[in-house]
């Protein structure tokens, strides 16, 4: 700290030649090296401290000119020059003044030993002051684009106190949005004013400040100053206010994108409401061409869903298995009426195309995105949890869970089914069966859950 990345610049207020000599000699020899520039006068002064020198040392008194004088242009002239006198006596009482009118420091000239030092504290000391200034300035900057930025962004923003909650101070866009003025918002406490629709919301926000120090898009619902309410994202962090701990939020008004999604969820359900529709239309062909499984798809609907929740699965995936159950036997409209409908046994050539359905059900479905997630069904219900079914012999747990819940529900409802060549059989009959084929045909966990669901329940 101190040192200057240049030659120093003296600037000498001095008539005599031999004591500038001198001083310049003691300053050569504490290791400085120097321009320098001497002036007798006031006018000269004027014109040399425009250039800003990095030291000005000044002799008390000249003929025309003296060292109080040249401290007053400085403080005229608002400049920040380090000023040492350097005089050949002095009473302590004109030293004090001098010092109280800016100068650094002042030495007696036939006592010279300490010049370097105090050249070097005078330079250290002009630092400090140019990094202050520095720091003021910045500081100033920072607090003109914070004051900018509070008073003109278009969401509410305000300031509260940390311990009592009471607005110190709030933006125009608090008032545009809440709808209460400025002078009716500061001393107050936003719970007094009603702003806080759920005060559990506001319990659980200053919860969290005090915790974590900040919170970040929390959406609630806030009152504004005419009864109506708006939803609100609100984000907030601890800070100091003019030396006093508060709490900085900012609350952006989202009820426009909230309508919006509210809107756009209403459209999501009403198509959802098509689609099933749909879904249940060629379910419903599907029955009407093939009298014998009249309310097949309804039983193993319903039946499935209730496996599906046993199993403890989201509504998002039983919504697709529900959706795969209607949809499980569409590939067979790609089946002959004469195959389809055939009163007797199949032979192994009609059999190898029925058995080709599934294989239907996936071209028929899989360009269809909304009904990709609902494939599992259709084209996985014949495969075998031993590798043995069909079409493309899975085995295991390559099985998808959907396919392996239905495939269990729709043997039992076949089983229980009435049919043109065989009568359906009896309830235990059907319960042997579906134990018998545990870890078979079946996945061994699902075929339990599916007993005990039969076992427990009144299905038929």
């Amino acid at each position: 700290m101190g040192k200057l990345d240049h030659p120093m610049k003296i600037l000498a207020l001095e008539d005599n030649r031999f004591d500038l000599e001198l001083i310049l000699f003691e300053l050569r020899q504490s290791g400085y090296v120097f321009d320098w520039v001497q002036v007798e006068n006031e006018c000269d002064y004027r014109e040399q401290i425009e250039k800003c020198p990095d030291i000005i040392l000044a002799d008390y008194t000249l003929p025309q000119f003296d060292a109080m004088r040249a401290l007053l242009i400085l403080q005229e002239r608002d400049l920040d020059i380090p000023f040492i006198v350097v005089t050949g006596s002095i009473s302590e009482e004109v030293a004090v003044e001098c010092m109280k009118q800016g100068a650094s420091d002042y030495l007696i000239k036939d006592r010279l030993g300490r010049l370097g030092q105090a050249v070097q504290r005078s330079l250290e000391q002009k630092c400090l002051r140019d990094e202050k200034r520095r720091s003021e300035h910045a500081l100033r900057a920072s607090e003109d684009k914070f004051s900018k930025a509070f008073h003109l962004l278009p969401d509410a923003m305000a300031i509260h106190d940390a311990g009592t909650g009471v607005f110190l101070e709030v933006n125009q866009g608090f008032s545009n949005i809440l709808g209460y003025r400025m002078d009716e918002v500061i001393g107050s406490r936003a719970v007094d004013l009603g702003i806080w629709v759920n005060l559990e919301d506001q319990k659980s926000i200053t919860s969290c400040l005090r915790e974590r120090g900040e919170v970040l898009d929390v959406e609630t619902i806030f009152r504004r100053k005419n009864g109506s309410t708006l939803y609100g994202s609100l984000s907030a962090r601890r800070i100091e206010f003019d030396g006093t701990p508060a709490i900085l939020s900012i609350m952006r008004d989202i009820t426009g994108r909230k309508q919006a999604e509210e809107e756009l969820k209403h459209a999501h359900d009403e198509l959802e409401e098509a689609y099933d529709a749909t879904i249940e239309g060629w379910a419903l062909a599907m029955e009407l061409r093939d009298s014998e499984i009249e309310g097949h798809s309804r039983r193993v609907t319903a039946l499935t869903v209730k496996l599906a929740e046993m199993f403890g699965l989201p509504d998002g995936e039983i919504t697709n298995i529900r959706r795969g159950v209607l949809l499980h036997d569409i590939g067979k409209m790609a089946i002959t009426d004469r195959i389809l409908q055939k009163d007797g046994p199949l032979t192994e050539e009609e059999w190898a195309v029925m058995r080709k359905h599934p294989t239907h059900a996936y071209r028929m479905l899989s360009s269809i995105a909304y009904l990709r997630p609902s494939l599992d069904i259709p084209y996985c219900h014949h495969e075998h949890w031993d590798g043995s079914g069909y079409p493309r012999g899975l085995k295991g747990e390559e099985i998808p869970l959907a396919a392996r819940l239905f495939a269990v529900v729709d043997v039992w409802d076949a089983l229980r089914s009435d049919r043109p060549y065989r009568a359906a059989v009896s309830r235990e009959e059907a319960l042997d069966y579906i134990r018998s084929q545990s870890g078979l045909y079946f996945d061994p966990q699902v075929a339990d859950l599916f007993l005990r669901l039969v076992e427990d329940g009144d299905q038929y």
